[in-house]
């Protein structure tokens, strides 16, 4: 019988392939075009018959070439013949002369590197050199020294002055990642592990895999170092961090698609590998405290891609940002490595349905003791091949031990990050001359109403703005209204949510003041203009508000309160009630994002939400001036007055634990007493 382990790794480019002949033992051999990742094989010390090689090379490596050939708008099909054919080195001549794997993209991406470690000095010091080998040296390398039991760490540091070195006493990955997070001066923030080695490449092309604007999170392939023994031939077979050698997006449709079975993000990735744009810390919080090594032992990492996914964004996948990993050696290891990655996990998944109220994640924790080892029992049972007990209910005692260890910790503050403001804010704004003002315009089935809006922003007095479409997975074109206007920058997204559509939007402009405009509502004329002119007078303000009309779907005016002048202190008053009224008459200065942002969480009041928080800190100023034009029809999200309430008052007593006296908390008092009598004299005049 065939040894089951060690397998020699072979790294073998196509050019080597015709003329190589594994030699005795058992191979893992991962085959490449230059600096590209096309597949793996197993080889064992019996399947060596040259001919089933061969085509074995051919089955991996197909579906990655045709990909990459795709994307180069290729005709020549001679590839496929000579994959066919066995004639791997003039299939690499044919791939090079298509430039395949030949573009680099110069870009601007500043990059932190962050290393958590532990009390393992020996692999962290081949990780740092193999970082400060790097062909692009253009980064900062932080080691975050994590609760460590003697100074070793900090010694080896010496030896690196222009590595960083942080201490955080407070032990657990996930306090690590978020210190690291906070060091970090760089627009992509970046992880791999004190036992990994990075590729010469990794950090250009990690820079470079943030082209899509839309992606906040990347993570890459993770390979194994060695598979010298059973553990580590046993982890890289099933529980590998290889996701594959195809580029993958996982986007809000993907998201949609698995919400009600819960969402598998584990296959997003490995943490070993991966990085995000630091806005998303300001738009999703930290690393939760009670996942990661240290805590309830795994997912910190797929937790924080699950919040990405959920808040509108994409998580990218590519292969070809590479890194080796040197996983467990011994079985005992395997096994101690096996119970904490279930038991993060089923912690991790009663925390996304604590944080996102979606159901699916408790119906993917059922389902891995009603199905999923039920069926794993069954086949061990019934075969008594590949598996042991021993795992099967280790892992089961990890999910147990999970979810014993949420209901412990439920109450704990899932992350530790404070919040920050940009220093900025604080100080008089520049208004330049002529700023380019972005208005962001969400559109959900609204395509009837588009145009209106879109017209009523090219028609304004003030003419250098930019106008921003965001369709939110509409179903009656939206892109075809916007076709029929010059400059508008159109972005679809898949049912990301009002809050998220106006992240997403402001994520896409270059404005120095931001305004947002519902698709069914239009400006007026010198609304823009006039907004912008308060900001010149009043240069400590960071938003100004106006008044609105409303009319019906006839066009006839609906009688309103009339607006009043508004100082520049108006927290108390937005406690009492939303002065302000329609979201379209509030400028916003563009630094205020995303240290604040649009509560993807909320289904409705977000407007107020952030109104408030923006408020607590800063002055704003309220003027009388008609700014826009509110529409009320059939489909207004408000006019479920119910629905309405339930969301304001869920907004408004966030505030509670942000009051600092006793005039503000009798505001409060007197702003949820006026959304009950609000929404209670509505529903009356409606009958």
């Amino acid at each position: 019988m065939p040894a089951l382990y060690p397998y020699t790794i072979v790294h073998l480019q196509l050019s080597d392939l015709d003329d190589y002949q594994p030699g005795s033992g058992n191979h893992y051999i991962v085959l490449w075009f230059e600096k590209i990742p096309l597949g793996h094989i197993w080889l064992n010390e019996s399947e060596k018959n040259q001919s089933s090689v061969v085509r074995w090379y051919g089955e991996t490596i197909i579906p990655t070439l045709q990909y990459y050939i795709e994307r180069k708008d290729a005709a020549n099909q001679e590839w496929i013949s000579l994959v066919e054919k066995g004639q791997f080195k003039q299939l690499h001549s044919v791939l090079k002369d298509l430039g395949i794997g030949s573009s680099y993209i110069t870009n601007k991406e500043t990059l932190s590197v962050i290393i958590c470690t532990r009390n393992r000095t020996d692999t962290l010091k081949k990780s740092i050199d193999s970082l400060l080998n790097s062909i692009d040296k253009d980064f900062e390398l932080i080691i975050v020294d994590n609760a460590p039991s003697n100074n070793e760490t900090a010694d080896l540091l010496k030896n690196y002055p222009n590595v960083r070195y942080i201490l955080e006493a407070k032990k657990g990955l996930s306090f690590a990642r978020n210190t690291g997070v906070k060091a970090a001066t760089g627009n992509i923030i970046s992880f791999t592990d004190d036992d990994v080695i990075v590729d010469k490449l990794w950090t250009q092309q990690m820079k470079q895999a943030f082209e899509n604007r839309l992606t906040m999170a990347v993570t890459g392939l993770v390979l194994p170092e060695v598979l010298d023994t059973e553990a580590q031939v046993h982890f890289e077979r099933y529980w590998g961090f290889n996701k594959g050698y195809l580029p993958l997006t996982f986007d809000h449709r993907y998201f949609l698609h698995h919400l009600n079975h819960g969402v598998p993000v584990w296959n997003i990735g490995a943490g070993a590998n991966m990085a995000f744009r630091r806005e998303i810390f300001d738009l999703a919080g930290g690393f939760d405290i009670r996942l990661g090594a240290g805590a309830s032992g795994c997912s910190d990492d797929s937790e924080f891609w699950y919040r990405v996914l959920a808040t509108g964004w994409n998580c990218e996948y590519n292969p070809r940002v590479f890194v080796f990993h040197l996983h467990r050696q011994t079985n005992e290891q395997l096994i101690s490595q096996l119970f904490y990655y279930m038991r993060g996990l089923a912690c991790s998944l009663l925390i996304q349905n604590e944080k996102f109220d979606h159901k699916g994640n408790l119906v993917r924790l059922s389902n891995l003791f009603t199905r999923y080892y039920y069926n794993r029992i069954k086949k061990r049972w019934r075969t008594g091949k590949e598996e042991s007990y021993a795992t099967i209910f280790t892992e089961m005692r990890g999910c147990f031990s999970g979810w014993i260890y949420y209901h412990f910790h439920k109450k704990d503050r899932g992350y530790d990050f404070p919040f920050s403001i940009p220093k900025s804010l604080y100080e008089e704004m520049r208004v330049p001359v002529s700023p380019v003002v972005s208005v962001v315009i969400p559109c959900y089935n609204q395509a009837r109403f588009l145009a209106r809006a879109i017209e009523s922003v090219k028609n304004q007095t003030y003419d250098n703005c930019e106008i921003i479409v965001v369709d939110d997975g509409s179903d009656d074109d939206p892109k075809s209204v916007c076709k029929k206007f010059q400059g508008i920058e159109y972005v679809r997204v898949e049912r990301v949510g009002l809050s998220a559509a106006r992240n997403i939007g402001l994520w896409h402009s270059n404005g120095s003041h931001i305004v947002f405009l519902d698709a069914d509502d239009w400006l007026s004329e010198d609304g823009i203009e006039t907004n912008l002119q308060y900001f010149t007078s009043k240069k400590n303000i960071v938003f100004v508000s106006g008044a609105h009309d409303k009319v019906d779907e006839r066009g006839d005016q609906i009688p309103s309160e009339n607006a009043s002048e508004r100082p520049e202190n108006n927290y108390i008053s937005l406690l009492q009630g939303n002065y302000i009224g329609m979201e379209a008459t509030v400028m916003y200065r563009r630094d205020l994002f995303f240290a604040f942002h649009f509560d993807p969480t909320l289904r409705a009041g977000e407007d107020y939400d952030i109104n408030l928080r923006i408020m607590r800190h800063f002055p704003v100023y309220g003027h009388t001036h008609k700014i826009a034009t509110y529409l009320f029809h059939q489909n207004n999200m408000s006019r479920n007055n119910q629905w309405m309430l339930k969301w304001t008052l869920d907004v408004i007593k966030r505030q509670e634990k942000e009051l600092k006296n006793d005039d503000e908390k009798r505001a409060l008092q007197d702003g949820v007493r006026n959304w009950k009598n609000y929404y209670q004299n509505l529903s009356a005049s409606k009958k």
